[in-house]
């Protein structure tokens, strides 16, 4: 019993320092105080098996990580892979293919029942899908790719316009893009 406090205040001490976190700070997460977290880290007590299943959670690892001796890197087998980025790339590649399904139907609808070709659906999907990548990166908090949907969705948009009115030759339009991507580039120049 005595190596499994050992292991487990190791561990639970390398976890946090690794995480930036101080003892008051994962106390707080925790609910509990931080003579608690310290009691933990020095083997003189092991939190109960809900805090040790919170904490593996919290800190991307199986409780067996906690109860282990060992390097980090020797037990890479404990630790949870992060799928969240790949979760994140599946559900904009589901939604953006809506856009383009909704863009096929609307093209065979006129298609087959005014006989027109709608081919500017699909045109149409270009910004639609540069705007709905832009705003659900942003809702995740990744701003690393702004600049350039952002570039992509008013280009795109700009582009739209003038293929869907293009017997009204209004590709003047596209000088209105000119400032806005200067403003774009602009902003994405201002340090936060």
């Amino acid at each position: 019993m005595e190596d499994i406090k050992q292991n487990v205040a190791k561990n639970l001490q390398e976890l946090r320092k690794m995480n930036n976190l101080t003892q008051a700070e994962l106390a707080e997460k925790l609910n509990y105080s931080d003579k608690s977290v310290s009691k933990w880290e020095h083997a003189e007590s092991l939190p109960d098996i809900e805090v040790l299943c919170r904490l593996a959670e919290m800190y991307g690892v199986t409780v067996d990580f906690l109860t282990k001796e060992g390097s980090y890197k020797q037990k890479a087998e404990y630790v949870k892979k992060d799928n969240s980025l790949v979760n994140r790339i599946a559900i904009i590649g589901l939604i953006v293919s809506a856009v383009w399904l909704i863009a096929a139907i609307i093209y065979i609808y006129i298609l087959l029942f005014v006989g027109y070709s709608a081919w500017v659906a699909f045109i149409w999907a270009l910004p639609a899908s540069a705007f709905i990548t832009l705003y659900m990166l942003r809702k995740w908090g990744i701003k690393k790719y702004s600049y350039l949907l952002s570039s992509i969705f008013l280009w795109s948009l700009l582009l739209s316009l003038c293929f869907q009115f293009i017997q009204l030759a209004i590709w003047p339009i596209l000088l209105i893009g000119v400032p806005i991507q200067v403003a774009i580039i602009l902003i994405s120049k201002i340090k936060k």
